[in-house]
C-alpha cells in the first residue's frame, strides 16, 4: 500500500511513523493534523476510535465506534461496488468526520493505494490515471459541475463515486445522469451507523430514485414514521432515527424528511423537505424552508435564501413561482434574506444554526406573504 500527501510517497509503515512525529506540530493546517490524528488513532492499542458528528441538526457530539466494526462497514462497502486491491482511493473530505475517517479504513483494509488532498469546496484531482474510489458531498460535485470538462474529469478517472452528506439538488443529479463510465452513488448513513448502510444508483442503466440497504441491513417504520435500523453486523440494534421515511414493496426506500425539522403551525404540520423539493430548480439561489416563533399560530414557515438582497425587486415574482409549486397551507409566510447560510466542515447546511441568524442578522427586511 502506497500512501500520497503532500506531492510525497510514502509506504504505509512510514507514513504512519510520519504522523506519530508530526501529530503535534503546530506548523500544519487543521486538515493535516486531523489526518496524522486518525492514522495514529487507528494504528494504537485500543479497540476503539473517537468520531465527531457533523453538526447540521444540533451542536457535534463525540461517539465511540470499535474498530472491529469500522472493518466489517469498509468491507461491506468494498464488496458491495467490487473495488479490488491495489486499485487508488482518494481522499477528499476531512477527516473529522466519519465518512473522510471511513476512505482511509476502506483503503487500509481493501488493500487500496491513498491519494490524500486538502479537504476543499473544489477539490483538486490527483495526479494519477485511475482512482477506484473517492468520495465527495454534494456542494463539491456542484462545484465540479460549474467547472470547464469538471464532470468529464470525473467520468473519465473515476470508477466509483459515493456521495453523501445530504439530499442530492435535482439539478445537479440531472447532470450526473449524463455520466456514463463512472458509477455514482447517493448514500444514506450516519456516524452512528459507521457511514452509509444504504445506496442508490445515481446514473446509468440501474439508477434509482430509493436507497437499497447494503446485505445484512434490515430497516422498518415506527408507528412515527421513522426509519429504524438494525445492522447486527456492527452492533446497532433498533436505531430509532429521526429520518421520516417510505418504504417499498421491494425493500428499498426513501426519506421524506426529518422529524426534528416539522413545522408545527397552527396545529399544521408542515414537512419543509418536501416543501424544498417542490421548489427545488425553481429559485434561483440556496434557499431552505425553516419554522420561526409565531404569537398567533406558534410556529410559522419562513423561506430563507442566500442572497444578500438583488432578488428583493423580483419579489412578487418569487411569491407567483411558490404559489404555483406548493399547496396553500405550505406556502411560506415570509422570505427572509442571508449573505451567507452556516455549513459544517462537510459542506452540510446547518438549519438550526442558520436560523438562527434570520432573527439577528438578516439584512433585509422580512416580506410577508401578500395574501395572509
Amino acid at each position: 500500500m502506497n500512501i500520497y500527501f503532500e506531492n510525497k510517497e510514502f509506504d504505509r509503515t512510514h507514513f504512519i511513523s510520519f504522523c506519530r512525529i508530526h501529530l503535534d506540530v503546530n506548523d500544519f493546517e487543521d486538515w493535516r493534523q486531523q489526518i496524522f490524528g486518525f492514522f495514529t488513532e487507528w494504528h494504537n492499542s485500543s479497540d476503539f476510535i473517537t468520531v465527531k458528528t457533523s453538526g447540521s441538526t444540533g451542536e457535534p457530539k463525540l461517539i465511540s465506534i470499535e474498530k472491529k466494526h469500522a472493518v466489517i462497514s469498509a468491507k461491506a462497502t468494498l464488496k458491495f461496488l467490487d473495488i479490488q486491491p491495489g486499485g487508488l482511493a482518494w481522499l477528499c473530505l476531512s477527516a473529522n468526520y466519519i465518512a473522510g475517517k471511513m476512505m482511509i479504513v476502506r483503503a487500509l483494509v481493501g488493500g487500496l493505494d491513498l491519494w490524500i488532498s486538502k479537504p476543499e469546496s473544489l477539490p483538486t484531482f490527483p495526479g494519477a490515471n485511475k482512482i477506484a474510489l473517492a468520495a465527495m458531498v454534494p456542494l463539491q460535485l456542484s462545484n465540479l459541475a460549474e467547472k470547464k470538462d469538471g464532470l468529464s474529469l470525473i467520468d473519465e478517472t473515476i470508477h466509483s463515486v459515493l456521495i453523501g452528506g445530504g439530499a442530492l439538488p435535482k439539478i445537479l443529479e440531472d447532470s450526473l445522469r449524463q455520466l456514463t463510465h463512472a458509477c455514482l452513488w447517493h448514500t444514506y448513513g450516519m456516524t452512528e451507523t459507521i457511514s452509509h448502510i444504504a445506496l442508490r444508483k445515481v446514473n446509468g442503466k440501474e439508477r434509482s430514485p430509493t436507497f437499497s440497504v447494503l446485505p445484512g441491513v434490515k430497516i422498518e417504520k415506527s408507528k412515527t414514521g421513522n426509519l429504524v435500523v438494525e445492522y447486527q453486523d456492527i452492533g446497532i440494534t433498533n436505531l430509532h432515527t429521526n429520518d421520516l421515511v417510505t418504504l417499498f414493496a421491494d425493500g428499498t426506500f426513501s426519506i421524506d424528511g426529518r422529524a426534528d425539522f416539522i413545522i408545527n403551525s397552527g396545529s399544521i404540520k408542515i414537512n419543509p423537505v418536501l416543501i424544498e423539493k417542490k421548489l427545488e430548480g425553481h429559485l434561483p439561489c440556496p434557499f431552505f424552508i425553516t419554522g420561526l416563533p409565531d404569537l398567533h399560530l406558534g410556529e410559522k414557515a419562513v423561506l430563507c435564501l442566500e442572497n444578500s438582497g438583488e432578488l428583493l425587486p423580483k419579489i412578487c415574482e418569487l411569491w407567483k413561482i411558490i404559489e404555483g409549486l406548493v399547496s396553500k397551507p405550505e406556502i411560506p409566510r415570509e422570505i427572509h434574506f442571508l449573505d451567507h447560510f452556516i455549513r459544517s466542515e462537510n459542506g452540510k447546511l446547518k438549519r438550526d444554526t442558520t436560523a438562527i441568524l434570520l432573527n439577528t442578522r438578516a439584512k433585509i427586511a422580512n416580506h410577508n406573504y401578500p395574501q395572509q
